[in-house]
Protein backbone atom coordinates (compact mmCIF):
# COMPACT_ATOMS: atom_id res chain seq x y z
CA UNK A 1 0.00 0.00 0.00
CA UNK A 2 1.04 3.43 -1.02
CA UNK A 3 0.33 6.53 1.28
CA UNK A 4 -2.06 7.69 -2.23
CA UNK A 5 -4.11 4.67 -1.47
CA UNK A 6 -5.33 5.91 1.80
CA UNK A 7 -9.37 6.50 1.32
CA UNK A 8 -10.37 4.93 4.79
CA UNK A 9 -9.25 6.76 8.14
CA UNK A 10 -10.67 5.33 11.57
CA UNK A 11 -10.40 7.45 14.41
CA UNK A 12 -11.34 5.40 17.41
CA UNK A 13 -12.41 8.29 20.35
CA UNK A 14 -13.22 8.79 23.79
CA UNK A 15 -13.87 11.31 27.15
CA UNK A 16 -9.75 11.44 26.64
CA UNK A 17 -7.61 14.68 25.26
CA UNK A 18 -5.41 12.07 23.68
CA UNK A 19 -7.97 11.22 21.54
CA UNK A 20 -9.23 13.90 20.89
CA UNK A 21 -5.66 15.17 19.62
CA UNK A 22 -5.86 12.47 16.89
CA UNK A 23 -8.78 14.03 15.20
CA UNK A 24 -6.48 17.10 14.04
CA UNK A 25 -4.50 14.75 12.28
CA UNK A 26 -7.05 12.69 11.16
CA UNK A 27 -8.57 15.97 9.52
CA UNK A 28 -5.35 17.40 7.74
CA UNK A 29 -4.65 13.24 6.22
CA UNK A 30 -8.25 13.20 5.34
CA UNK A 31 -8.33 16.45 3.08
CA UNK A 32 -5.02 15.21 1.52
CA UNK A 33 -6.20 12.67 0.50
CA UNK A 34 -9.65 13.12 0.36
CA UNK A 35 -10.44 10.13 2.61
CA UNK A 36 -13.66 9.89 4.48
CA UNK A 37 -13.38 9.75 8.04
CA UNK A 38 -14.62 6.45 10.79
CA UNK A 39 -15.19 8.05 13.88
CA UNK A 40 -15.40 5.23 16.35
CA UNK A 41 -16.21 4.63 20.38
CA UNK A 42 -15.87 1.37 22.20
CA UNK A 43 -17.89 1.21 25.40
CA UNK A 44 -18.04 -1.50 27.99
CA UNK A 45 -21.73 -1.22 27.95
CA UNK A 46 -24.44 -0.50 25.54
CA UNK A 47 -27.36 1.26 25.43
CA UNK A 48 -29.52 -1.38 26.51
CA UNK A 49 -27.81 -0.97 29.80
CA UNK A 50 -29.37 2.47 30.28
CA UNK A 51 -31.68 3.11 33.21
CA UNK A 52 -33.63 5.83 33.94
CA UNK A 53 -31.95 5.96 37.52
CA UNK A 54 -30.27 9.55 37.73
CA UNK A 55 -28.83 9.58 41.26
CA UNK A 56 -25.20 9.60 42.69
CA UNK A 57 -23.29 6.83 42.40
CA UNK A 58 -19.16 6.09 43.26
CA UNK A 59 -18.76 4.80 39.68
CA UNK A 60 -18.25 7.03 36.90
CA UNK A 61 -20.40 8.15 34.40
CA UNK A 62 -19.69 5.86 31.65
CA UNK A 63 -20.71 3.02 34.14
CA UNK A 64 -23.79 4.60 35.29
CA UNK A 65 -24.91 7.02 33.52
CA UNK A 66 -26.87 6.81 29.86
CA UNK A 67 -24.47 4.94 27.90
CA UNK A 68 -26.77 6.35 24.65
CA UNK A 69 -26.48 10.40 25.50
CA UNK A 70 -22.69 9.56 26.78
CA UNK A 71 -21.85 7.97 22.86
CA UNK A 72 -23.58 10.72 21.34
CA UNK A 73 -21.78 13.37 23.50
CA UNK A 74 -18.33 11.35 22.65
CA UNK A 75 -19.25 11.60 19.21
CA UNK A 76 -20.68 14.56 18.30
CA UNK A 77 -17.95 16.31 19.53
CA UNK A 78 -15.41 14.56 17.40
CA UNK A 79 -17.29 15.54 14.75
CA UNK A 80 -17.55 18.71 15.39
CA UNK A 81 -13.46 18.96 15.67
CA UNK A 82 -13.31 17.59 12.12
CA UNK A 83 -13.88 20.30 8.81
CA UNK A 84 -17.54 20.42 7.72
CA UNK A 85 -16.35 19.11 3.70
CA UNK A 86 -15.74 15.91 5.10
CA UNK A 87 -17.85 12.91 4.59
CA UNK A 88 -17.53 11.68 7.97
CA UNK A 89 -19.55 8.63 9.79
CA UNK A 90 -19.95 7.40 13.37
CA UNK A 91 -20.13 4.44 15.03
CA UNK A 92 -20.53 2.87 18.52
CA UNK A 93 -19.43 -0.81 19.70
CA UNK A 94 -19.51 -2.36 23.05
CA UNK A 95 -17.37 -4.52 24.71
CA UNK A 96 -13.40 -4.72 24.93
CA UNK A 97 -11.95 -1.47 22.81
CA UNK A 98 -8.56 -2.97 22.12
CA UNK A 99 -10.50 -5.67 20.23
CA UNK A 100 -13.62 -4.10 18.81
CA UNK A 101 -11.19 -1.49 17.43
CA UNK A 102 -9.22 -3.85 15.50
CA UNK A 103 -12.83 -5.76 14.32
CA UNK A 104 -14.10 -2.47 12.75
CA UNK A 105 -11.36 -1.48 11.12
CA UNK A 106 -11.17 -5.08 9.33
CA UNK A 107 -14.67 -4.86 8.83
CA UNK A 108 -14.29 -1.47 7.73
CA UNK A 109 -10.86 -2.28 5.12
CA UNK A 110 -9.28 0.87 7.13
CA UNK A 111 -6.16 2.39 5.18
CA UNK A 112 -5.31 3.92 8.65
CA UNK A 113 -5.93 3.69 12.09
CA UNK A 114 -5.47 7.42 13.92
CA UNK A 115 -5.32 7.26 17.44
CA UNK A 116 -4.29 8.59 20.84
CA UNK A 117 -2.25 7.34 23.53
CA UNK A 118 -2.20 8.42 26.68
CA UNK A 119 1.32 8.65 29.09
CA UNK A 120 0.62 5.69 31.38
CA UNK A 121 3.75 4.69 33.49
CA UNK A 122 5.32 1.15 33.67
CA UNK A 123 2.79 0.12 36.72
CA UNK A 124 0.04 1.50 34.66
CA UNK A 125 0.65 0.06 31.49
CA UNK A 126 0.91 -3.12 33.70
CA UNK A 127 -2.44 -3.21 35.28
CA UNK A 128 -4.41 -1.38 32.41
CA UNK A 129 -2.60 -2.21 29.62
CA UNK A 130 -2.40 -0.07 26.13
CA UNK A 131 -5.24 -0.20 24.03
CA UNK A 132 -2.87 1.97 21.25
CA UNK A 133 -0.25 -0.44 21.63
CA UNK A 134 -2.48 -3.44 21.21
CA UNK A 135 -3.75 -1.63 18.49
CA UNK A 136 0.05 -0.81 16.34
CA UNK A 137 0.79 -4.95 17.19
CA UNK A 138 -1.72 -6.38 15.90
CA UNK A 139 -3.43 -4.14 13.70
CA UNK A 140 -3.26 -5.56 9.80
CA UNK A 141 -3.15 -1.73 8.28
CA UNK A 142 -1.11 0.81 9.23
CA UNK A 143 -1.37 2.44 12.72
CA UNK A 144 -0.29 6.19 13.24
CA UNK A 145 -0.14 7.12 17.60
CA UNK A 146 -0.63 10.50 18.30
CA UNK A 147 1.34 11.87 21.82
Amino acid sequence: MTMLDIKRILVPVNETKEAFSALSMADNLARIYNAEVALLLVTYFNEKTDSSFDGASWLSTPFTGSVSRYSHSILDSARMQLSADLQISTHHLSGQPKLKILEFAWEYHADLIIMGCRQLSFFGTILNGSVSRYVLEKSICPVLIVK
